[in-house]
């Protein structure tokens, strides 16, 4: 499962003035796990990484129903596993899940986290975790790219039945989505696992049809629509474009054929 997700990077609060790889928080005055966090939060934002990551497990050892310290040491293993590979990225993956699900456990429930989660699962090929987090994230945040993201997860542990559903309800509930493309795109690709070629082609159709207005819509509104909505429906479009393409030379749909790949080269495809 390696399909890109739609995340936000989690929200760090505020700066601390005079924050530096310091290990004291003043002469005679004694450590509390709220200094410990303040000081290793301000660490972790001007990079000091190892600094950060001492004063931060100090305050969550202090405390194990304090969530705070928590988020950070999950987005600090996860910034640094990103910069490395294999077994070393795994390892802070790993570190960075724990981190963020005994947070999550402990009512920090942001969105943000919740992508971390799912990103996190991801990258770890954990299908099943990915899906665990998905839903929770949907369930809380139930809008367009969560509802997204959720049908990715289904298709991620092979329940098609579940993709269609998520997908047709999101299809219907967020008309005027950059997402509408891809609710209907995941919907036809799990028909066409399921088997049901004649729905996934009157699926696809449609799903064309709907981001065709959406792309009209968009280039009538003052400024031409979000640049990155409207790629994302252009590529959604040619997406589906390709599957009919499939659908079409396996049943040997000539006609059908030859006016998708019109529809291909009018969308910008060549290959």
């Amino acid at each position: 499962m390696k399909r890109a997700l739609c995340t936000a990077p989690l929200a760090l609060g505020l700066l601390f003035a005079s924050c530096g790889p310091s290990n004291e928080s003043g002469r005679g005055i004694p450590e509390t796990k709220e200094s410990l966090y303040q000081r290793g939060h301000g660490l972790y934002l001007t990079m000091h990484l190892e600094e950060a990551e001492r004063d931060l497990a100090r305050a969550a050892a202090m405390d194990s129903s304090y969530a705070d310290p928590l988020v950070d040491l999950g987005s600090l293993c996860f910034d640094r596993g990103t910069k490395t590979e294999g077994a070393a990225r795994t390892e802070e993956y790993r570190k960075a899940r724990t981190f963020l699900a005994r947070a999550e456990a402990l009512g920090y429930r942001e969105a943000e986290a919740y992508d971390r989660l799912c990103e996190i699962c991801t990258g770890l090929e954990d299908a099943r975790g990915f899906l665990k987090y998905a839903k929770k994230n949907a369930e809380r945040y139930p809008y367009d790219r969560q509802m997204f993201n959720l049908g990715v997860a289904y298709f991620g542990v092979e329940d098609w039945a579940s993709v269609v559903k998520t997908e047709r309800e999101a299809s219907e509930k967020f008309r005027e989505s950059q997402y509408l493309g891809a609710f209907y795109r995941q919907m036809g690709l799990a028909y066409m696992k399921m088997d049901r070629d004649q729905t996934a082609e009157r699926t696809l159709g449609a799903g064309v049809e709907a981001v065709d207005a959406r792309l009209a819509a968009a280039r009538k509104s003052e400024g031409g629509g979000a640049p990155d909505g409207v790629r994302r429906l252009q590529d959604d479009k040619i997406g589906m474009l390709l599957l009919l393409r499939r659908l079409h030379t396996t049943y040997r749909e000539t006609d059908k054929l030859a006016q998708v790949e019109r529809q291909l080269r009018e969308a910008g495809y060549t290959k």
